[in-house]
């Protein structure tokens, strides 16, 4: 899907490529669309396969005026598989390729129309500030999260091993998205200092200036997530310690079921041996006396074990 946006109106692509400022937004692999936006623009547009390389030469690079931004791994919403952003800029168009729909891409196009006529890199410029707002929004959201688990995982006295094996599993769908926001953010911070370090000669001071403050709020996010980490690092310990606590217990229990059946079964077993001069098998309440000696056996131990706190 291709669609054009400038200030205040959505043209054609025809008629789009004579205007400054136009940001073309071209979602998916379409070839026919991938073609009308080169002709257009008069670029070469890069395809998935080099959009998604880790390595710095094809996040960033400049030639004849084109920059040529890539993000390997965006993840387009918080549930959405991560998958590779390219951005082309020049001093006339903004070029966008992504493979999935995206708020944040959403949230700039409608800043972009909404705002006053202005350049490609400020249309560039408004795409990098929603794209951070979206991922600011997500961690605040798993934060929220994060504090929610944190007091079901503390605040319950009955701490189930069914529930804290659905709060395991929680935290890993929450670490997973968290991982996708990280990616997410690391990539556009790379390319924002890249751009920082060595800007094109045509992108103009205040632009330059909204992207440094743009890299400070990533600064922040990175900082924000390094602390969401070690909280949810926290949480699945604290749920793995409740769940060794619950196997202990039970470990506990037939620890203590084996030893005090030890006593009855040494009694029952002198009881049972075939001996021609067992007094006590002639006495007239031998019988009564003996299951009150194996209850005993078993009472004692229990008491025992009570008193000192090991039950």
């Amino acid at each position: 899907m291709l669609t054009c946006h400038v200030s205040t109106t959505s043209p054609t692509p025809a008629e789009a490529a004579g205007r400054e400022g136009t940001w073309f937004d071209l979602v998916g692999d379409d070839v026919g669309e991938r073609a009308r936006v080169e002709r257009a623009t008069g670029l070469h547009l890069p395809d998935r396969e080099h959009l998604g390389g880790i390595e710095l030469s094809n996040r960033v690079g400049i030639a004849d005026d084109a920059l040529r931004l890539g993000i390997p791994y965006f993840s387009a919403d918080d549930d959405a598989a991560p998958s590779p952003v390219g951005i082309v800029l020049t001093p006339r168009h903004l070029v966008s390729l992504r493979y999935a729909p995206s708020p944040a891409f959403d949230l700039a196009a409608e800043r972009v129309r909404a705002s006053v006529p202005g350049t490609s890199t400020d249309a560039f410029v408004v795409l990098v500030q929603s794209i951070i707002g979206r991922t600011a929004d997500g961690m605040e959201a798993v934060a929220a999260e994060g504090g929610s688990l944190s007091a079901r995982i503390f605040g319950d006295g009955r701490r189930r091993t069914s529930l804290l094996r659905a709060m395991l599993a929680e935290i890993g769908r929450v670490e997973a998205r968290l991982t996708r926001m990280r990616l997410s953010a690391t990539g556009l911070l790379r390319i924002v200092l890249a751009l920082r370090e060595a800007p094109p000669a045509w992108i103009p001071k205040p632009a330059l200036a909204r992207l440094h403050a743009a890299q400070k709020d990533l600064d922040v996010l990175c900082e924000f997530d390094g602390q969401l980490t070690d909280k949810l690092q926290f949480l699945l310990d604290a749920v793995l310690g409740f769940i060794n606590i619950d196997q202990n217990d039970v470990i506990k229990i037939l620890t203590v079921a084996s030893v005090v059946s030890i006593p009855p079964v040494i009694l029952a077993g002198i009881w049972g041996m075939n001996f021609d001069h067992m007094p006590e098998l002639h006495a007239p309440h031998a019988y009564p006396l003996a299951l009150l000696a194996i209850a005993l056996s078993i009472v004692l131990p229990l008491l025992w074990f009570k008193r000192r706190n090991w039950m």
